[in-house]
Parts: structure tokens; C-alpha cells; sequence
């Protein structure tokens, strides 16, 4: 089982993605499109939507960050593992 779930179901899930990319690009290339009917009625969504956007971006920004400093630069001014722990829970 343990093999199955890390070595062969994420091969076969990137197979099935490359498979639907190319079915999609063959049969269907122009069926979607990037902008939904919503966005262009409301202006509500018309204004959220960015600023969702935006907000993901620092979220993935700010887990870039605390991935890439490395701990002893956190230990050389000062903030020791719990403190760095607590900050990176309530922000």
C-alpha cells in the first residue's frame, strides 16, 4: 500500500493530467475560457476577485519566506524557536 500511494499513484495522477492537457488541447482548445459571465455582472465579484488573488500571492509569498530564512538568522537577532513558532501561527 505504502508503495502504491508514493510510487505509483503520483505517476499516474501526472499521466492522467498530461493525458487531459493533451485530449483538451486536440478536441477542445476553445470551449473554456479564463474569464468567467459573473465576473463581468457584478461588481462585487469584479472587485473581490483581485483582492482574493492578491491575497493568495502574500500567503504563498510569506510561506516562501519562512521556508527560505535560514534559523540562524532568527536566532542571531533574537527570536528563539517558540517565538518564531508563535509568530508564524497568529502572523
Amino acid at each position: 500500500m505504502n508503495v502504491f500511494l508514493w510510487g505509483v499513484l503520483p505517476y499516474a495522477a501526472f499521466a492522467l493530467l498530461i493525458a487531459g492537457l493533451v485530449w483538451r488541447h486536440r478536441y477542445d482548445r476553445f470551449g473554456w475560457t479564463t474569464r468567467s459571465s459573473q465576473v463581468y455582472e457584478s461588481k462585487l465579484l469584479n472587485i473581490a476577485s483581485p483582492v482574493f488573488h492578491y491575497g493568495i500571492l502574500f500567503v504563498l509569498a510569506g510561506h516562501l519566506i519562512g521556508l527560505f530564512v535560514p534559523a540562524s538568522w532568527t536566532r542571531s537577532i533574537g527570536i528563539d524557536e517558540h517565538a518564531y513558532h508563535l509568530f508564524s501561527l497568529y502572523g
